[in-house]
């Protein structure tokens, strides 16, 4: 198994132009950083993560990260070499430009099967207020060439279908989610009353070459938060969503991506945080679920009795939760991620504005969530950045990151 310290923060200097765009100066963890944001607005640079927009990471069965992003209407893949600090040429998945939506809450995803199948999905921007499609491509030779990108959501009217997610579970099914208005247009249409919109799933059973028709899986989903999905052993995927209960309660549900159920008439609630606002926070959730099949979950909540960042657990069979921890209640404190890790150890992280900065802060627990060490900050940063994003490589645990100063760094996360 490779060891952490060869995952550093990955430098671009082969994918780029002129080696000095790629200046190894000191990112402020002490690690090598990329090229500036001025120098990632040079012409001359070719597609790279540093310079694109919201990369998204994965982990091959070798071990090597690859990443999705956006850059100049294209989602590029790329992979870091050997593990090395270094990333290959990037490849474009779409031949042909088209507008993409690329912030943190929606932006491109990648996985792989268990086959070694490469797949990517992402959300185009079409004519329409707020309005997408679903777009989906795969590699089958490691991501050389991808087979022509397809729409998945199967209603084509210039409404909302966006802010997809994508999972590949234990027998490699592909399921993509994604928030969708078709009904909320019916219902417009016939004077109805319907808030939110509603979450759409579409499952692959063949690696990635056709979906099944797409499923609704719950009414009255929130507008534009990103959709939480994680993997539960041999059993169906969970989903976590932020919801609108009545009356614009924006809490979270739970419900399992299990392409044979009915859709859910009203999903599990997962958290009661008594949060009333008319309109949608930008802000999705994280979600973790640990071999005794507890999901671990990571959100955050603006208004209500305990505005902040929160961690709870909760059992998807009982709809059983265990009391919620305030992460944090700082101002400017966002973003926060969870991974169960096995053997009770827990972490969470997010990221908190200060005034020289951003900084990555973490807490762990050691038994299944119930005590948790004080935080510590795991990097900061000057400037803007992305979402950090939590990646597990065979129980190691690391954060990626992209930011302004910085470019992307994919940061180990020791245990304490």
């Amino acid at each position: 198994m490779r060891t952490a310290m060869r995952l550093t923060p990955l430098l671009l200097a082969p994918m780029l132009v002129s080696v000095s765009l790629a200046a190894s100066h000191g990112g402020h963890d002490g690690t090598a950083s990329g090229p500036t944001l001025a120098q990632c607005q040079d012409a001359a640079a070719l597609p790279s993560p540093h310079c694109g927009r919201t990369p998204s990471p994965a982990f091959d069965a070798q071990g090597r990260l690859w990443l999705a992003f956006v850059q100049g209407g294209h989602v590029y893949v790329t992979h870091g070499a050997d593990g090395e600090n270094t990333f290959a040429p990037a490849v474009a998945v779409n031949p042909q430009a088209e507008s993409i939506y690329s912030d943190g809450e929606n932006r491109p995803k990648i996985a792989f099967t268990p086959t070694g199948t490469l797949v990517v999905s992402w959300t185009q921007k079409i004519t329409g207020a707020y309005a997408g499609d679903i777009r989906f491509a795969r590699s089958t030779n490691g991501g050389q060439r991808f087979d022509a990108p397809r729409i998945v959501n199967d209603d084509r009217a210039p409404i909302s279908h966006r802010f997809d997610s994508l999972i590949v579970d234990a027998k490699g099914s592909i399921t993509l989610a994604w928030i969708d208005k078709r009904d909320l247009a019916v219902a417009k249409q016939s004077g109805t009353d319907y808030p939110g919109a509603a979450i759409y799933t579409a499952t692959s059973t063949d690696d990635g070459a056709s979906f099944a028709p797409n499923r609704k899986l719950a009414d009255h989903s929130c507008e534009c938060c990103r959709i939480a999905l994680a993997t539960d052993g041999e059993r169906a995927p969970l989903a976590l969503w932020r919801h609108v209960f009545p009356v614009n309660v924006r809490d979270h549900a739970l419900a399992r991506l299990d392409p044979t159920a009915t859709p859910v008439a009203e999903p599990m609630r997962a958290t009661d945080d008594g949060w009333v606002i008319e309109g949608c926070p930008h802000h999705g959730p994280d979600l973790s679920v640990d071999a005794d099949g507890q999901a671990h979950m990571a959100w955050f909540v603006g208004g209500g009795p305990a505005p902040g960042l929160h961690y709870g657990r909760i059992d998807p069979t009982t709809g059983t939760r265990s009391p919620t921890r305030r992460l944090s209640h700082q101002p400017g404190a966002s973003r926060p991620q969870v991974r169960a890790l096995g053997n009770g150890r827990v972490v969470v992280a997010w990221k908190a504005l200060q005034p020289n900065g951003t900084v990555l802060l973490i807490s762990e627990s050691k038994d299944g969530g119930q005590h948790w060490s004080p935080e510590r900050t795991l990097a900061s940063t000057a400037g803007g950045s992305d979402h950090p994003l939590m990646i597990v490589r065979q129980g190691e645990l690391f954060l990626s990151w992209q930011t302004q100063a910085d470019g992307y760094r994919l940061i180990p996360v020791p245990a304490p």
